[in-house]
């Protein structure tokens, strides 16, 4: 066998575990969605949580699922409403690439740097 057969085999062999991979990913994505809706219950915010990124409505742990577990948290309770500050990516003393506003639970807006 020449050296040339060896690279067929060795290039069949990696587009099969490409191959693989792929279906793999889709099977761990089809997993992660069915618990997201198990626990989330709304399909539209899961499409949101998948592709990391926020929207007005979201509670703290779909922004938690979505985006991670915040570097810093600001609460401020009130006599008419609880206020809170998610802050992510932190950039020096108190500044932060993003930062996420909830009011009584929900995602009331947002800003990204």
């Amino acid at each position: 066998m020449g050296w040339s057969q060896y690279l067929i085999y060795a290039l069949m062999g990696l587009i099969g575990l490409g191959v693989l991979w792929f279906l793999g990913r889709l099977g761990l994505r089809k997993l992660w969605r069915a618990s997201l809706l198990r626990q989330f219950g709304d399909a539209q915010m899961v499409d949101v949580i998948m592709e990391g990124t926020i929207a007005r409505g979201m509670t703290r742990e779909m922004v938690e699922a979505s985006l991670g577990k915040p570097a810093d948290v600001d609460e401020v309770v009130l006599k008419t409403k609880a206020k809170l500050e998610m802050k992510y990516n932190p950039k020096g003393r108190n500044r932060f690439g993003t930062r996420v506003r909830l009011e009584d639970g929900h995602v009331i807006g947002w800003e990204i740097k």
